[in-house]
């Protein structure tokens, strides 16, 4: 949603009703193929990947967009691990959506292993040559975390990627999964998106798929959004958060937090931060 220094129209914003029908509105697995998904998000790493990672900036150069890296870890990492009261010291991290590796400086800082997965297998060749530390990359299948074994991983982490998957079935699976692969007493911090980032994207939410496309399609032309590919692999879809928090119970997480998301405008997102029960604690606590 956006954040006004108008004060009406910021009200008018922050009521702005969900709609009953924006799940119904983005397609589901089965109408854009996991296959798609890649080749779309492959194609957007080939024309511009630190755009497509961090679409704030349309020209990053290669320091300076790593660079922000080490300043996000501090600002999303950081106050999540202190919350947590976790000490990444000796432990392996698996940042879901790793993209070309944007955290992996600053997380390789904390943590002793570095592990990233993404459903791009463009945006993994590109990480691979141009991130600044060593990491294992996975290609994943836009479905689960397979290549990665049960209870192996300390901590998860993903941030501006949920927000892009088109299917609530998929960010359910990707949560399942999550729970599978960290040991007894791993953490989790999953940056999803609650609402539309403006009244004119909720509104494109609702619209009918053809109708979506071609708004789409008219607002690409005149600068107003800038992507490539599918519309709805791009927006993706909205989950509330107590939808988030249902989700994460029924797959046996213990502790379920729904944390305010400080990086981006107010009300469009926020953070699922869980911890899987242990009887003796796999992470060591400050």
């Amino acid at each position: 949603m956006i954040y006004t220094d108008d004060a009406a129209h910021d009200r008018m914003i922050d009521n702005f009703p969900d709609s009953p029908n924006t799940e119904e509105a983005i397609p589901t697995e089965d109408s854009i193929p996991t296959g798609r998904i890649a080749s779309e998000w492959d194609y957007r790493a080939s024309q511009n990947p630190y755009h497509y990672v961090d679409a704030t900036k349309r020209n990053w150069n290669k320091a300076e967009f790593y660079a922000k890296g080490l300043r996000l870890v501090e600002q999303i990492v950081d106050p999540m691990l202190d919350h947590l009261k976790i000490d990444p010291a000796g432990k392996r991290v698996l940042e879901i959506g790793c993209g070309i590796g944007r955290l992996f400086e600053g997380l390789s800082q904390r943590f002793a292993e570095v592990y990233g997965i993404d459903v791009s297998s463009q945006m993994l060749e590109y990480g691979k040559a141009n991130c600044p530390v060593q990491a294992v990359w996975i290609h994943g299948d836009g479905l689960s975390l397979t290549g990665i074994d049960s209870e192996t991983i300390d901590y998860i982490i993903s941030y501006e990627v949920i927000q892009h998957i088109p299917s609530k079935t998929i960010i359910e699976k990707y949560i399942r999964e999550s729970y599978r692969v960290l040991k007894q007493g791993g953490g989790m911090q999953l940056h999803m998106r609650r609402g539309s980032d403006s009244l004119r994207q909720a509104t494109v939410r609702q619209l009918p798929k053809p109708l979506r496309q071609l708004a789409a399609s008219v607002a690409n032309k005149m600068n107003a959004i800038e992507f490539m590919g599918d519309i709805d692999t791009w927006l993706g879809t909205t989950l509330k958060p107590s939808v988030a928090v249902e989700l994460a119970s029924s797959v046996g997480f213990e502790i379920i937090e729904i944390l305010p998301d400080t990086i981006h405008r107010r009300n469009s997102g926020y953070w699922l931060v869980c911890v899987k029960p242990s009887t003796t604690n796999s992470l060591s606590r400050k």
